[in-house]
């Protein structure tokens, strides 16, 4: 599955409100339940914070992936939240991220679950497709940037 497939318009926000870690998960979550019906909220937000204790999932060049699998998706959902002066995600190297994809699954869609992770970090290891997300001015340019960056 591709990035762009599981992305929606009404899930790219390029203004995130939240600052701290735990209320950028809380804005993720409810961003993606704007046009995907993910069930209850609180429970995904355990899940996020479930996988987050295993490790950060903050990766480098300014990027967080916060994924969970959880029974009440259907298949795979993403979101994306944009905060271009940075925000305190807790990352490893110390640095403050800017894009942050949110990625949650059914465990019956692992596959695409794991097709969406590496495309996320394959796509935004590139500084040029980090560049031209941060400086989008709408959520369609975000969508069709980043459908041009993805593989095939």
């Amino acid at each position: 599955m591709r990035l762009s497939d599981a992305l929606a318009l009404e899930r790219i926000e390029l203004n995130l409100a939240s600052r701290a870690k735990l209320a950028v998960i809380e804005e993720m979550i409810d961003l993606a339940s704007n046009s995907a019906d993910i069930g209850e909220c609180g429970a995904i937000v355990s899940r996020v914070l479930e996988r987050e204790g295993l490790s950060s999932t903050a990766v480098d060049h300014g990027i967080a992936i916060p994924h969970a699998h959880c029974e009440q998706v259907d298949d795979v959902v993403a979101a994306l939240g944009i905060c271009r002066e940075g925000l305190d995600y807790e990352a490893p190297d110390g640095q403050p991220v800017h894009l942050v994809f949110l990625i949650l699954a059914s465990p019956k869609a692992t596959p695409a679950y794991l097709s969406v992770l590496g495309r996320t970090a394959r796509i935004f290891h590139r500084e040029e497709a980090r560049r031209e997300v941060l400086a989008a001015a709408s959520p369609q340019e975000v969508l069709d940037l980043i459908a041009r960056h993805e593989p095939l």
